[in-house]
């Protein structure tokens, strides 16, 4: 029942599959018919995966979910990609640009990232500076480790977004940047993606609040 079917945009069908799966439904994808025996050698690393699970993607139907992929969002810079901190530039995925609006597109990312590549690269090659660099400090900080905060995240700031969900994940994040030292990095990042979503109080694009479903117009 969803416009579009399979060709819809990515944030309708990742939405429609939330839905059969929050009802106790699965989801399978069939490439059967379209890829059958060539599937192997067009998507070699899922293939793999598929037959770690005992799946042959020739012959069976793959289930399916909804996973993050893309983060539409990051250090906010100009058209140069300059941050708001001295001789930082940020470009690709980091960067928030702009450029993606609410819901990117298919292999837009690609096209983003050689853009605003070359925009940096002639920004930085442009600038001088007449102070030297500071030492960077030996400390080597620990490798951050998402694993608490990711099942948060997932359920209160994922497909489908509601306010009460998204200020329990905030109370519960909260301690975990003050006191985690591996996992602080993540739960601060967490924390400041859900409070912008909360100020959001609409649906657009890929956010998506079943307590705001209309655009903010």
């Amino acid at each position: 029942d969803t416009p579009g079917g399979e060709l819809a945009p990515r944030d309708v069908v990742a939405r429609a599959i939330w839905h059969q799966l929050a009802v106790g439904r699965r989801v399978f994808l069939d490439a059967r018919q379209s890829l059958g025996p060539r599937f192997g050698k067009r998507f070699p690393g899922i293939a793999e995966l598929c037959r770690s699970a005992g799946i042959d993607p020739a012959t069976d139907l793959i289930p399916v979910r909804p996973a993050a992929h893309y983060h539409m969002g990051g250090v906010a810079v100009d058209s140069a990609g300059r941050s708001s901190i001295e001789g930082l530039w940020a470009c690709g995925e980091v960067a928030c640009t702009g450029l993606h609006g609410a819901n990117r597109l298919a292999s837009n990312s690609l096209t983003e990232a050689a853009v605003t590549a070359s925009w940096v690269a002639e920004s930085v090659a442009g600038t001088s500076y007449t102070r030297r660099p500071r030492r960077c400090s030996t400390f080597v900080p620990p490798r951050p480790d998402a694993s608490v905060v990711r099942p948060i995240v997932s359920a209160a700031l994922g497909i489908i977004r509601d306010g009460e969900a998204m200020r329990e994940a905030v109370a519960t994040l909260l301690p975990i940047a003050a006191n985690s030292v591996a996992a602080s990095g993540p739960a601060l990042v967490s924390l400041m993606i859900a409070a912008a979503a909360l100020r959001r109080e609409e649906s657009r694009g890929a956010h998506c609040r079943s307590d705001f479903p209309l655009h903010d117009a």
